[in-house]
C-alpha cells in the first residue's frame, strides 16, 4: 500500500565551521498515485507519509556533546518540492530528530531531518536547505568531589553547580543550572576504592532549571563523584543542502 525506498542522494555542505556532513540515506514513504493519502501501514502508527534524511556530522576538531538542543531549537532547514515541469513548491520547515547517536570518541554524531506531508501531485525531488544546530565542545577536563547521599547539596563538581540532589537507591537526580550540561561521563568511587561507571538517564529543563538522572549498578553511599566535563561548549549552526531524487 505504501512504498518505502532508500536512495542515493547528492548534497552539498558549506564548510564554514570545521564540521563535515555526509548523507547516509533517505527513507521515502508516500501513497500510490490516485489513492487516499491517509493510508497507514499494517500495525503501524504515526505519520502516513514521510521523507527522512539521515546524515552524519564529523568534527575536525573538538567533540560533539551529549547534550542536544533539538528539543527546543529545530534549526531552520526548509524543504522545497520540485515537479516534473521544473516548477517548485515550498513545503515549510523540516523537523530535526531529538535522539542522535554518537561515536565512542565523540567526533561524529548522527542527525535526521523529516518531512511528514508531501504535495498531492507527484514530485521528482526535494531540496532540504538551511542550518542545523550542533552542540560542540573544544575539549574535556576531569573533576572529582566528595559525595554524601545524606547531605543533598549544594555541591560543586569542577565547574558544575549542583544546587541539590536526590538519591533513590541506585539512581541520583541532580538539580541545577545549565552547567549540568557539561557532564560528559560520570562515575562513582566507593569507599572500598572500587569505581563504578554511571549511565546517563532522563533529563529535563524548565526555563533555566535543569535536571539530570544518573544510574549505577549498586546503591549510592558515601564516596566520590568523578566526572569528565566538556570545556568551551557552543552551538554551531551548520549549513546543509540535501538534494533528494525520487526513488522511482
Amino acid at each position: 500500500m505504501i512504498g518505502a525506498a532508500l536512495v542515493a542522494c547528492s548534497f552539498q555542505a558549506y564548510a564554514q565551521t570545521p564540521i563535515d556532513v555526509k548523507i547516509l540515506g533517505v527513507t521515502f514513504i508516500e501513497a500510490p498515485p490516485g489513492r487516499d493519502k491517509n493510508l497507514v501501514p499494517f500495525a503501524a502508527t504515526g505519520d502516513m507519509e514521510k521523507v527522512e534524511v539521515n546524515a552524519i556530522a564529523t568534527t575536525r576538531s573538538g567533540l560533539f556533546t551529549q547534550w542536544t538542543n533539538s528539543f527546543f531549537d529545530k534549526g531552520d532547514v526548509r524543504v522545497t518540492a520540485v515537479f516534473p515541469d521544473k516548477t517548485t513548491q515550498s513545503l515549510g520547515q523540516a523537523d530535526i530528530a531529538s535522539f542522535p547517536k554518537f561515536s565512542t570518541d565523540a567526533r561524529s554524531r548522527s542527525f535526521a531531518l523529516t518531512l511528514n506531508r508531501l504535495p498531492d501531485k507527484a514530485v521528482t525531488g526535494l531540496i532540504f536547505e538551511g542550518t542545523v544546530p550542533l552542540s560542540v565542545a573544544k575539549r574535556t577536563t576531569k573533576a572529582a568531589q566528595a559525595f554524601d547521599p545524606e547531605r543533598p547539596g549544594p555541591i560543586k563538581l569542577g565547574g558544575v553547580d549542583i544546587k541539590q540532589f536526590k538519591v533513590d537507591g541506585k539512581s541520583v537526580q541532580f538539580q541545577g543550572n545549565d552547567t549540568l550540561l557539561r557532564i560528559k561521563t560520570l562515575s562513582f568511587k566507593l569507599s572500598s576504592g572500587q569505581v563504578v561507571q554511571a549511565e546517563r538517564g532522563a533529563w529535563a529543563r524548565m526555563n533555566n532549571e535543569h535536571q539530570q538522572t544518573w544510574n549505577i549498578d549498586t546503591a549510592f553511599t558515601r564516596g566520590e563523584l568523578q566526572a569528565e566535563l566538556y570545556e568551551d561548549m557552543e552551538t554551531v549552526r551548520q549549513p546543509v543542502r540535501f538534494v533528494i531524487g525520487r526513488p522511482w
